[in-house]
């Protein structure tokens, strides 16, 4: 999987497209927590993102730590 292909997988798979627009739209529509949590992941992972592209990787790897705070932040 390239990195922006897991980029999108790894955000899309905890927060759906249609809840990334909902708390686009109103912040609290789900929820203040929610919506920070949510904020905080997308940030990791573009961070992630952004380290990986500039070492040169081509295919998406993200440490299972990252992975374990990511769906602590999504409430999986």
């Amino acid at each position: 999987m390239t990195i922006d292909e897991g980029a999108t997988h790894e955000i899309n798979s905890r927060w759906p497209e249609f809840k990334q627009r909902n708390v686009g739209m109103a912040f609290n529509f789900y929820g203040e927590n929610f919506a920070k949590n949510m904020l905080s992941g997308i940030t990791l992972v573009r961070d992630h993102h952004e380290y990986l592209k500039n070492s040169g990787a081509t295919v998406w790897d993200m440490p299972k730590y990252m992975s374990d705070t990511l769906d602590d932040l999504a409430g999986i």
